[in-house]
């Protein structure tokens, strides 16, 4: 699989189904760490870019308000994640996550996510916060 240069959902893979029931494949890619990750209703995450890393994130339930941009350019992007999709984030994207309901989420993550490793390569940034969220939600969010 050749990694996107932009977020965007991935296609889940069904490897098998029978009646024992379904192996569905959600990260088909050379990865480091997965993490369970739970947010809080009206919670804000992310806020930032990796210089090198790149993560997936499967939505097990909940939803997610996944805003995005280049570190290059201004154009602010959008996308609905609901349980089931699979969003990827390249490196040097900047991105922001609004959780409107509990959310839980798998992140696969390139590299190893121990504290010093993931403050390393991670810059943070001021792109969304309760401040400004209900005008991006109506200027990007069409869902």
């Amino acid at each position: 699989m050749r990694l996107p240069v932009e977020s965007k959902l991935i296609k889940n893979n069904i490897r098998n189904n029978d009646v024992r029931g379904d192996i569905l494949s959600i990260v088909d890619y050379k990865i480091f760490n997965v993490s369970i990750i739970s947010c809080n209703k009206n919670s804000i995450r992310s806020n930032h870019y990796h210089l090198k890393d790149f993560h997936f994130m499967y939505v097990l339930e909940g939803k997610i308000e996944y805003f995005y941009k280049n570190i290059a350019d201004d154009e602010i992007k959008h996308l609905a994640v609901f349980p089931g999709d699979n969003i990827f984030t390249p490196n040097k994207e900047i991105h922001a996550t609004y959780f409107p309901i509990y959310t839980k989420l798998i992140v696969s993550s390139g590299f190893p996510r121990d504290q010093k490793t993931y403050e390393e390569d991670t810059i943070r940034v001021k792109f969304l916060d309760h401040s400004n969220l209900a005008e991006m939600l109506e200027k990007y969010a069409k869902n």
